[in-house]
């Protein structure tokens, strides 16, 4: 396991991917917004979803570093964004920050591992998987 001091530094590093809005517009483009009721994290996403995956990716992120390192995580695996997998990956986030497990699938949410006792900041951190859930959902009607 990484020091403390490691998780903040990769945290950082996360933070540089979103730190400027990047929003999709056109016919075939549907935006979501979810909040974090207990931090007031706030997430936007613009997605053009295609044959049920992730074809384009837009977003604003107004969220703590935690909040703002699970979005770019999630936008670096823009290829690989499908209902099931999506569901999948979140609900393992959810057990490493609730230290029911170690692993994931996405090795990169291993570090979410030094978030566990800051249960405050939970919910900003699964704001990407909640949003994406509801873009999901939306494309099936």
């Amino acid at each position: 396991m990484e020091s403390a001091e490691q998780f903040y530094e990769k945290l950082k590093a996360y933070m540089d991917v979103v730190r400027r809005d990047r929003r999709l517009s056109g016919a075939n483009v549907d935006s979501v917004s979810v909040r974090s009721p207990v931090c007031g994290s706030d997430l936007t996403f613009d997605a053009v979803i295609e044959g049920g995956r992730v074809r384009k990716l837009g977003w604003r992120v107004r969220a703590c570093s935690l909040g703002q390192a699970a979005t770019a995580i999630v936008i670096q695996h823009l290829d690989d964004l499908e209902a099931e997998q999506v569901a999948r990956i979140g609900e393992q986030l959810e057990a490493i920050l609730k230290g029911r497990r170690d692993t994931a699938d996405w090795p990169e949410l291993e570090i979410f591992a030094f978030a566990r006792d800051i249960p405050t900041r939970h919910g900003s951190a699964m704001l990407p998987f909640k949003a994406l859930g509801q873009l999901f959902e939306r494309a099936k009607q």
